[in-house]
């Protein structure tokens, strides 16, 4: 029995994003997180947030991590619905003409169909979480 709590005990937790507070500044370019449309977000294994006020800056924070902890969770912001979702599930646009803070050219939708008329407004590619992210 003790051994089947112990085994529970040490699952890893359900990871839920941190809301976006006005005050808060993107971890990599330190800027404002002024959109919200344009935000991104990690969780690493010591269950430290680490908020992005563009996904390109998530990007270039990830690439440039060094003898850190592990990244445990992703989120991004729905662009239309400027709700969090998991960065895995969602459906992105990449395209110059998104007019991102940092010039980051993407963008993400829970909804593959808004994903698909974005396409359309922005002349952008359809793109996936090992596309974009490539962990």
């Amino acid at each position: 029995m003790f051994s089947l709590l112990l085994l529970v005990g040490c699952q890893t937790g359900r990871f839920e994003p941190v809301a976006l507070a006005p005050e808060d500044m993107c971890d990599y370019c330190k800027m404002a997180i002024s959109e919200k449309r344009y935000a991104g977000e990690l969780i690493d294994s010591e269950g430290q947030a680490f908020k992005f006020d563009d996904i390109g800056c998530m990007l270039n924070f990830i690439k440039s991590r060094k003898n850190t902890a592990k990244i445990v969770a992703y989120f991004v912001m729905d662009f239309d619905e400027r709700q969090w979702i998991k960065a895995e599930g969602a459906y992105y646009v990449r395209s110059s003409e998104i007019t991102a803070p940092m010039n980051g050219g993407v963008i993400a939708f829970k909804n593959q169909a808004k994903a698909q008329e974005a396409i359309g407004r922005y002349h952008g590619k359809l793109l996936r979480f090992g596309d974009v992210f490539n962990p």
